[in-house]
């Protein structure tokens, strides 16, 4: 019994945890510029170049290489 009240207690709080309402005053705070990461061009180029120095191989985010192996 403890532990069908264990996976009830856990099925209901992750159901209710998905569960949000989205007020009118809310919504132009979420409709912001600010809000959108799209429009942070810097911020992926940046993002790109991380995961080209971590990774040790370039490609597939639209820069180049010389072929030395010097960045």
């Amino acid at each position: 019994m403890n532990r069908l009240a264990l996976w009830v207690l856990l099925l209901l709080a992750s159901l209710c945890s998905s569960c949000v309402t989205v007020h009118a005053y809310e919504r132009g705070y979420l409709a912001r510029p600010s809000m959108d990461t799209s429009s942070e061009e810097g911020e992926s180029g940046f993002r790109a170049h991380v995961h080209d120095s971590r990774e040790g191989a370039t490609g597939g985010h639209g820069s180049t290489g010389g072929g030395c192996g010097c960045n």
